[in-house]
């Protein structure tokens, strides 16, 4: 089952993600870690070479060391999978931001654009400088009063797109009034 579905005349404008650098560094961090056991080996051999001249420590040893290695790339698969499914859409009715938050947990939150009241763009920090990437906060009317994209490519252009989808909405729909 979907965790949204569009209105019928409901068009996607943007679809975003964190910027592909984050998840770069993300899986570099996690990936470092595939080099710990051939390390560990090798210091072994050089401080203990007794140890691994014996026939039953090699075969323990690479055994722990793939353990170790499918743990390891359980932990890659499970960051890419936190940067695939954090998704913010901006359509030409709402904003939907939904973070998945664990393996089994997911959170929805939509927004209609009429509700926007203030849309402002970040970036801060050499790296998101230099590959123009940061954060969007729009501030809203409603009960999630806040929606932010976090991390993600060019926020000055998301920031005038979702302006520009608030604008045309408004001119398409008008101004609900209040009851």
């Amino acid at each position: 089952m979907p965790a949204f579905t569009l209105a019928p005349n409901e068009q996607i404008i943007l679809l975003l993600r964190r910027h592909w650098l984050r998840l770069t560094l993300k899986l570099a961090e996690v990936g470092i870690l595939i080099f710990v056991p051939p390390l560990i080996y090798l210091l072994l051999v050089f401080v203990w070479p007794s140890l691994m001249q014996n026939e039953g420590a090699n075969p323990i040893f690479w055994y722990f060391a793939l353990l170790f290695w499918l743990i390891t790339s359980g932990f890659l698969w499970l960051a890419w999978l936190d940067w695939y499914l954090d998704i913010w859409l901006v359509t030409n009715q709402r904003i939907i931001d939904i973070e998945q938050r664990r393996l089994f947990n997911r959170r929805v939150l939509a927004c209609g654009l009429d509700k926007i009241q203030n849309v402002t763009a970040k970036t801060g920090g050499l790296l998101a400088t230099f590959f123009k990437y940061g954060n969007v906060e729009i501030k809203t009317a409603d009960e999630t009063s806040q929606i932010i994209f976090y991390q993600v490519p060019s926020p000055n252009v998301v920031q005038d797109k979702i302006l520009q989808a608030h604008q045309e909405y408004l001119r398409n729909f008008g101004v609900p009034t209040q009851t």
